[in-house]
């Protein structure tokens, strides 16, 4: 897998972050060697510390969010097509609106 690592200098030392582990995180004295021990530090922590597990979230009552509550919706819309369409068109117009407004 590939990971986003935040990489910091700070005086002579690098600070490294996993991005999407922030819990992860080492100093070195060279860009490599921050990076390396990151790499360490990320699959020690992956393997052995923490389990990543996808669950189900089942939304059968209302939610707060009204999109969400209408959200596939238009599935079965024989025109929705058709209106995404016009959608994209009348945003293409106000676009060469907004480009002439800027000439």
């Amino acid at each position: 897998m590939i990971y986003d690592v935040i990489l910091i200098r700070d005086n002579d030392q690098y600070i490294a972050r996993a991005k999407e582990w922030p819990e992860v995180t080492v100093v070195a004295n060279s860009r490599y060697a921050a990076i390396a021990q990151l790499k360490s530090q990320l699959l020690d922590y992956l393997t052995n510390q923490v389990e990543v597990v996808q669950v189900e979230i089942p939304l059968s009552m209302q939610t707060e969010n009204p999109g969400l509550d209408k959200f596939g919706w238009f599935k079965d819309d024989p025109t929705f097509d058709d209106l995404q369409a016009e959608i994209a068109a009348y945003r293409q117009e106000l676009d060469q609106e907004m480009e002439h407004l800027r000439e």
